[in-house]
């Protein structure tokens, strides 16, 4: 899957980073936390450790008071100092020398009342280094400092030779002023054995006298200071730290906890990518699909092009400037379409439409829109540069273009179009109206024989509502039966016996009088009354065949009506309900019937021959492929058209036209008949050139119902 820079870019800016940030965050946490903690527990145990020390050397201090307040006011001691001379091997024995063997004091010393050395005792080794002058100057210090209410006894350390030591004083006797009483001086130096004690005792490891200035870091310390707060020496030991013991074990923990950690965020991240690239990939196909279906909904699949509901949205917005640059709406609707499609199929018919389309779009600018409104019809919103001028040379151009021959399944084939215009603002500023009066043009255009373009014009409104209020009064005028049907008479050659009639509809208006089948009956074609109306001439003839059995009455049908589903079926039933014979009525189709759809047309009229009916086809000659109908359908009669018979009197190729429309269909079998037959001259050359019948106002004009009696008695058929 390929994977593009913004979405990376994206999952690095809002995932990656913040959560490599949450879990740097979180591990310098926990780092801090576990470092904090373990420098505490080391802190907090330091100073537990200095307090053992600071105990156990008031411990000490107290230990030598008692040792020394248990001679200090022995009787034995204060009688043998009373006495006239000291009996030393007598002190060495119980004071200085019990004192070194049992409490490991080092120097003892009996001061006098008078200030003098009366006893002294120091260990082998000492006596040499002069500590006595020192010693005693600080206790006479202190026995001078000392209240006179009470005996002297004091322990301090001092610094003695440059090294500490504890130094214990205590009064001899009960005297009641201490000052001068005899002193009993001991001294215990702060040495290895005592270290090597005190260690036993408060349980510090690697005790040890450093010198006070020593620069190199110590992992743990305690000053000794004398009785004015002064340092004698300086304790060291290595400190116990249950915080490093706490993260040595903890360390490797953690340690594992953030590896774990670690990789299960990788893992995390890792599924966040692929289902990041999932989501990324689903909501690109989402927005795909999403953009597909908006194109879809607004364009023509065949052809691309905006199709009904872009057009008016694209309309509506050019509408809004349309105070300012004119708009032109055209409609095209292509010609004969659908003899393409009965010819070559659909499929060439869809190729048709796409071709249509690419001839379209290089006619027109960017600005405007190229639509398929659907089936056979385009649209085209165009801005003219030049008003109407440069909008009709647009519809000239499409005009040559969609004329040239389009190449299907190896084959040409030729349409055409009829366009319909109208232009914003004079003619609308409103989309529907737009609409409308371009399909009014387009009727029209239409109307005045294809492959036109026609501007909307407000006579063509009229004509709209015209022809939309002439539908209204002909519906009514077929519902109310105030319709007619007239009867126009065949004639034999010579004209002097009717043969057949035709029956021909006709509308009298109350308003208008006599209104033109021409006019009429193209409205009932669009409007699909066509069908209810051929059905009830239908009828009508149906009656006056029953009461004129010896004559043939023809009656035309509309195309419309041809194509009509179940026709066959419905005016067989029309001609037995009404007890006619399906043999007597002749039905008349123009070729335009013929045109459309061969294969279904010869199968409506193989259907109508066998039901009884006869086939007349009608304004023969008018169509490009007249010659090959007549090969390929199966009809009884051809009718010359009325244009050919006009042309009689003007020149010799319509006489050498009708003579071989006529040997031709003698030649098929065939009944020929000559509509349009107006003036003796016409009916002479009719005659020679072998038409059977013949039908015009040279004869009669059609008449109702009630003077056909007239006309076939009279005889007289003269017009």
């Amino acid at each position: 899957m390929k994977i593009t820079n913004s979405f990376r870019s994206h999952f690095i800016r809002e995932i990656l980073l913040p959560l490599v940030a949450v879990l740097v965050i979180t591990f310098i946490a926990a780092s801090a936390t576990l470092s904090w903690a373990t420098v505490k527990n080391n802190q907090d145990a330091l100073k537990v450790q200095h307090g053992i020390i600071h105990a156990s050397l008031l411990q000490s201090a107290e230990e030598m008071r008692q040792q020394q307040q248990s001679l200090a006011q022995w009787r034995l001691l204060i009688e043998h100092l009373q006495a006239a001379s000291l009996d030393v091997p007598w002190m060495d024995e119980n004071i200085g020398g019990w004192l070194s063997q049992m409490f490991n004091h080092q120097l003892v010393y009996i001061l006098s009342a008078g200030q003098q050395i009366r006893y002294r005792w120091e260990r082998p080794g000492m006596a040499a280094n002069g500590y006595a002058d020192e010693v005693v100057e600080n206790a006479r210090r202190w026995q001078a400092d000392a209240p006179a209410i009470q005996p002297l006894q004091r322990v301090a350390l001092i610094r003695l030779g440059g090294r500490p030591a504890m130094l214990a004083v205590s009064s001899i006797g009960a005297s009641s002023d201490p000052r001068n009483a005899d002193l009993l001086i001991s001294v215990r130096f702060i040495d290895a054995d005592y270290l090597q004690a005190l260690s036993e005792r408060s349980h510090l490891q690697g005790l040890r006298i450093i010198e006070d200035g020593n620069p190199l870091p110590l992992p743990a310390r305690y000053t000794l200071r004398n009785l004015q707060g002064q340092a004698v020496g300086v304790l060291s030991w290595q400190p116990d730290k249950p915080g490093s013991r706490m993260l040595r074990f903890i360390g490797p923990v953690v340690l594992v906890v953030v590896i774990i950690i670690t990789i299960i965020c990788i893992v995390m991240i890792r599924r966040l990518w692929l289902s990041s690239l999932r989501l990324s990939s689903t909501l690109l196909q989402l927005s795909a699909s999403e953009a597909q279906a908006q194109h879809i909904a607004f364009h023509d699949v065949l052809t691309g092009l905006p199709n009904r509901a872009l057009v008016e949205n694209r309309l509506n917005h050019s509408l809004l400037a349309a105070q300012k640059q004119s708009v032109a709406l055209l409609l095209l609707d292509l010609d004969r379409f659908k003899n393409v499609n009965d010819t070559f199929g659909h499929h060439a018919g869809d190729s048709l439409i796409v071709e249509v389309a690419n001839r379209l779009l290089p006619l027109v600018n960017n600005v405007d829109t190229v639509g398929r409104l659907g089936g056979d019809e385009f649209v085209i919103i165009y801005h003219p540069e030049k008003s109407a001028r440069s909008v009709a040379l647009l519809c000239q151009n499409i005009i040559d273009a969609l004329n040239r021959p389009f190449m299907l399944l190896g084959n040409e084939a030729w349409v055409g179009v009829s366009i319909g215009v109208a232009i914003a603002p004079q003619d609308a500023v409103d989309r529907q109206e737009m609409m409308r009066k371009a399909d009014i043009a387009l009727y029209e255009a239409k109307h005045q024989g294809r492959g036109q373009c026609c501007l909307f014009a407000a006579r063509m409104d009229e004509s709209i509502k015209t022809r939309q209020l002439m539908a209204s009064e002909l519906r009514q005028a077929l519902q109310q039966e105030k319709l007619q049907v007239y009867y126009q008479p065949l004639m034999n050659i010579d004209g002097s016996r009717v043969m057949g009639l035709e029956a021909l509809l006709r509308w009298h208006h109350p308003g208008k009088g006599f209104v033109p089948p021409a006019e009429f009956i193209p409205i009932a074609e669009e409007t699909g009354q066509i069908v209810q109306l051929g059905e009830w001439v239908l009828r009508e003839a149906c009656r006056v065949a029953r009461q004129w059995p010896q004559l043939s009455i023809a009656v035309n049908v509309s195309p419309i009506q041809f194509r009509s589903a179940g026709f066959v079926e419905r005016i067989s039933e029309i001609v037995r309900s009404e007890q006619a014979d399906s043999q007597q009525i002749e039905l008349e189709i123009t070729e335009g019937v013929l045109m459309d759809d061969t294969q279904e047309a010869k199968v409506i009229i193989d259907g109508l021959r066998a039901a009884g009916f006869r086939i007349a086809l009608d304004d023969f000659g008018t169509g490009y492929s007249s010659l090959n109908y007549l090969s390929h359908f199966p009809v009884d009669k051809i009718k010359i058209d009325r244009s050919f018979i006009q042309s009689l009197d003007s020149g010799e190729n319509a006489t050498a036209i009708i003579e071989s429309v006529v040997k031709l269909g003698h030649a098929m079998g065939l009944t020929v008949t000559a509509e349009g037959v107006e003036t003796s001259s016409q009916m002479s050359a009719l005659a020679e050139a072998g038409c059977n019948q013949l039908q015009g106002y040279l004869f009669s004009e059609a008449i109702p119902p009630d003077r056909i009696a007239s006309l076939l008695s009279s005889g007289d058929y003269s017009g």
